[in-house]
């Protein structure tokens, strides 16, 4: 059986559902991405502002406790910094390519259309392991979408209704 990890870069997806006015059900979101596959390991990447509200608090522990999420948060004392961004991007590359020398998993799944994560993409695909994109339209890089065959490449713009919380 195939073997997933998914890399969730909050953040950027995020921003697509605060786009389309919806508010999506991150259990629904893992078992529609997982589906008949093996799940090793789910994480969350978010940059955090601290103190972090009791609302937050409180959504990272449910999704841990009923999701099986694995929360990575880069803490900053001020709310949208860039440099947060780019620490959270780094977390993940990190984490793709260390557990794909480790052989923790046949195909990574990264929710995000970041442009970065073309070299972590190429990087892979050197070490034989399968890279799946979900992204929305609006937000995949070109230079990314390039990157892949088409067949792993997944648009969240076409299950919003399916994740939605309702």
């Amino acid at each position: 059986m195939e073997r997933v990890i998914v890399f969730i870069d909050n953040s950027n997806i995020f921003k697509g559902f605060r786009k389309y006015n919806i508010k999506a059900d991150y259990e629904k979101l893992k078992n529609f991405i997982v589906r008949s596959r093996e799940l090793e390991a789910i994480f969350l990447y978010e940059g955090a502002v601290y103190p972090m509200s009791p609302e937050k608090k409180k959504w990272y522990k449910e999704l841990t406790i009923r999701s099986g999420y694995i929360i990575r948060t880069s803490f900053d004392k001020i709310a949208s910094n860039v440099a947060t961004e780019k620490k959270v991007d780094i977390n993940i590359a990190i984490d793709i390519i260390s557990l794909a020398y480790e052989n923790a998993y046949d195909t990574a799944v990264l929710l995000s259309g970041d442009g970065d994560f073309v070299p972590v993409v190429k990087k892979v695909k050197e070490l034989n392991k399968n890279m799946e994109i979900w992204a929305f339209r609006y937000s995949l890089a070109n230079t990314l979408k390039d990157e892949l065959n088409p067949k792993n490449l997944f648009y969240l713009d076409d299950i919003l209704n399916k994740i939605e919380i309702s």
